[in-house]
C-alpha cells in the first residue's frame, strides 16, 4: 500500500496523519484507527409506487460493513413529476462520538402523497449506530424524542446500556431484541401451554413455549434475525431456561417494523 493510500484510509477513518510520516508510522496509525466507525452519506432517487406512501417509508437506508466498520447511509429524494408521491429529505445530520465508536443519524423526511392526502406530512428520525461488547456494530432505531434528537453521540452507549441494549453479561441481545434470565420471576411450568417463534424479525429456529412475556426453552435454540432493510444482526444461541422478553422497541410488533 502506497503512502497516498495509507493517508486516505487514515483520513476516512477520522484519524490524523501527515505526508512527512514514514510508511511504518502510517501503518501503525492505520492499525490504531481501523476500529473506528466511518461513514459515507449519499442521496438516492426514488419513484414511489403504491398509494399509501408516508414519510417513515423513506427514512434513510443504513448498511454496515462489519469488517471495515464503514456505515453506508442513503437518503431518499424524488425528482420531477411523480404520479404517486413526492419525497424530500428535508435535513439529515451525522454526528460521531469523540472516540468514533458511536454515531447518530438524525433528520426529517417529508412526503407529499398525491393519491392519499392524509398520508402526507413530515416525520423526524433518529438512528444510533454503535460498537457492541462483542465488536459487532449495531444499528438501533431510536424514538425521535427531544432526548434522542439533541443528545450527544458520546452518551449513546451509556444511554443504550440503561435500556439493556448492547450488553452481553447475563442477557441475550440481538439488535434491539433483548432476553433477560427470569431469575426467580419465572412462571410455573404448567402455565406454558402455547408456542411462539419469537417477535417481529427475531425468531427462534423452532417453536418455543411462551407465556405472558416469557419464553421457556427446554434445550438451547438459535435466535435468528430476518433483515428487511439491510440491517442484519448475527445469530445468537439462547441456553435452555426461562427468559423474560426485555425489548424496549415497540416497533417490533408494528406493521412498519424496522429495527
Amino acid at each position: 500500500m502506497t503512502k497516498k493510500e495509507l493517508l486516505k484510509k487514515i483520513k476516512d477513518k477520522g484519524g490524523t496523519a501527515y505526508k512527512s510520516w514514514s510508511k511504518s508510522r502510517l501503518r501503525a496509525e492505520l492499525k490504531k484507527v481501523e476500529k473506528n466507525l466511518s461513514y459515507h452519506l449519499s442521496t438516492e432517487c426514488e419513484s414511489p409506487t403504491g398509494n399509501w406512501n408516508t414519510a417513515k417509508d423513506y427514512f434513510p437506508t443504513i448498511q454496515v460493513l462489519q469488517e471495515s466498520r464503514h456505515v453506508l447511509i442513503a437518503a431518499w429524494e424524488t425528482n420531477g413529476y411523480q404520479k404517486k408521491a413526492s419525497v424530500t429529505t428535508e435535513w439529515i445530520d451525522v454526528e460521531v462520538s469523540d472516540d468514533r465508536t458511536a454515531l447518530y443519524i438524525r433528520g426529517e423526511v417529508h412526503v407529499k402523497n398525491w393519491m392519499k392526502w392524509k398520508c402526507s406530512g413530515s416525520q423526524r428520525f433518529c438512528f444510533a449506530v454503535f460498537v457492541g461488547d462483542s465488536g459487532h456494530v449495531y444499528t438501533h432505531r431510536a424514538p425521535a424524542s427531544r432526548g434522542w434528537m439533541q443528545g450527544s453521540p458520546n452518551e449513546i452507549r451509556k444511554r443504550l446500556r440503561k435500556l439493556g441494549i448492547g450488553a452481553l453479561k447475563g442477557v441475550i441481545q440481538q439488535g434491539d431484541f433483548l432476553l433477560k434470565p427470569a431469575n426467580g420471576q419465572e412462571h410455573p411450568d404448567e402455565m406454558f401451554k402455547h408456542e411462539r417463534m419469537g417477535f417481529g424479525h427475531h425468531n427462534f429456529e423452532g417453536p418455543t413455549l411462551y407465556h405472558d412475556g416469557q419464553f421457556f426453552l427446554t434445550e438451547p435454540l438459535t435466535l435468528k434475525h430476518t433483515s428487511t432493510d439491510g440491517i442484519q444482526h448475527p445469530d445468537v444461541t439462547v441456553p435452555a431456561g426461562k427468559w423474560i422478553v426485555g425489548t424496549t422497541a415497540s416497533q417490533l410488533s408494528h406493521s412498519n417494523a424496522r429495527d
